[in-house]
């Protein structure tokens, strides 16, 4: 029978921010693709469909357009709810084929997925969330049982940090298989490359003379249209997204995403699209959301002098990551002047303006702030959007009406907005 994956959230979205704040936990990535695209590498699917909070639904939508979006088709048989943060299947595949009847799959308590039977879903209205699902089954006097599964889900951040090369490792293996586009890379004499086999190149890729591709210690998948100047190394586990530029520097073991321009030292860390590391600086074990730029030597702290386990304030509660290696999270929009320092595992908002050539002290900084640990002040939301649209159309874009009514979700629901920066 044919088998729907709907994708969902549950409240523990809110671990995630600020990366979660404009985008829903399914889309953000480890490795190569955005953790709902695993699910290729171990199911066959006939439908892929999206459910998310309310407010983000139509950017969502408007984003990725091949899916539905808490619209779930009736009659199109099994459907399988899988919780937006899976980190591994486990056994669950082998499960879903084996089992009869509605199951709901769990692991130490935390729902993983919920397999409905077609028959099951006829009566039941569309609707945001697992949990009401089940709740008007129970309602009309039906049930639907548990069964643990080995299949494991994300908690934090900085556990899609951890698993970077692993998930490269996986995504590189299956999107060759799959028969990614190949041809038409240009590599200069006198560069470099190590271990070519596992060197994928899209079209148009051009590798200049200087330049160093190491995928001895794991794959490097570079995307179309991406250029890599001299005195540039990659290390792998690596991808480079499409229509980006690698300057001067090193990459280790890091998920880059489209259209961006990367120099200076970054490792193990995960950036999303549009992000601009121009310059010289470090960068680590971190999570960079879209379009960030990184003043020139803006550089973060991921261990601490004394090698022990780093907490991040997270909602204003300190989470001991049990980890020694974590840098910074990052939300959309935000940029750094010139010589920024960042504290170990620092938490920083959506459309954040930091400056001043100083350390960074505190370890979360909310969402539209101005200045620095001498003092913040709220960035006025009219100005903030400015700057990204200025932002956006330098990279030929153009900043949708719907991305800034979720600004403006965020601006609104941001607290210890006290004072208005007029400029």
């Amino acid at each position: 029978m044919a088998l729907t994956a709907v994708f969902y959230e549950d409240e523990k979205y809110k671990n995630f921010y600020p990366l979660t704040h404009l985008r829903p936990v399914y889309t953000l990535r480890a490795g190569i693709l955005p953790l709902f695209r695993r699910v290729e590498r171990v199911m066959d699917l006939s439908g892929l469909t999206f459910l998310t909070r309310h407010q983000l639904a139509a950017l969502t939508a408007e984003q990725y357009r091949d899916y539905p979006v808490n619209i779930i088709k009736k009659g199109a048989g099994e459907v399988l709810f899988i919780n937006g943060r899976v980190r591994s299947y486990g056994d669950l595949p082998t499960l879903i084929k084996n089992t009869k009847l509605s199951t709901i799959f769990k692991n130490n308590g935390e729902t993983v997925a919920v397999l409905f039977q077609q028959e099951a879903l006829e009566h039941i209205p569309t609707v945001a969330t697992v949990e009401e699902y089940i709740k008007e089954i129970q309602n009309s006097g039906g049930s639907v049982p548990d069964f643990e599964t080995t299949a494991t889900l994300y908690g934090y951040g900085w556990e899609l940090v951890e698993d970077i090369e692993k998930e490269i490792i996986a995504d590189f293996q299956y999107m060759k298989v799959s028969g990614s586009e190949t041809g038409g890379a240009k590599v200069h004499g006198g560069a470099h490359i190590l271990n070519e086999k596992d060197v994928f190149l899209c079209s148009d890729v051009e590798i200049l003379p200087g330049a160093v591709i190491d995928a001895s210690r794991g794959p490097v998948y570079i995307g179309a249209n991406t250029r890599v100047e001299s005195l540039a190394a990659v290390y792998g586990p690596a991808f480079i997204g499409a229509n980006s530029v690698v300057l001067a520097g090193k990459i280790t073991a890091s998920s880059i995403g489209h259209t961006c321009r990367v120099g200076g030292e970054v490792e193990e860390s995960v950036f999303q699209a549009y992000v601009n590391k121009y310059h010289a600086g470090f960068i680590g074990h971190s999570y960079v959301g879209p379009w960030v730029n990184f003043g020139a030597m803006t550089t973060n702290s991921d261990l601490k002098n004394n090698y022990s386990d780093i907490r991040v304030m997270l909602n204003g509660q300190l989470v001991d990551t049990g980890s020694i290696k974590v840098g910074s999270f990052i939300g959309d929009h935000t940029k750094f002047g010139i010589g920024t320092l960042l504290n170990t595992g620092i938490n920083i908002g959506v459309c954040c303006n930091i400056f001043g050539g100083s350390l960074i002290v505190e370890k979360e900084v909310p969402s539209f702030h101005w200045g620095n640990s001498q003092g913040y002040d709220t960035y006025r939301f009219d100005k903030a959007v400015e700057t990204a649209q200025r932002t956006a159309r330098r990279r030929n874009c153009t900043l949708s009406e719907r991305e800034i009514e979720m600004l403006k979700h965020v601006f609104d629901n941001t607290a210890d907005r006290e004072g208005v920066v007029e400029f």
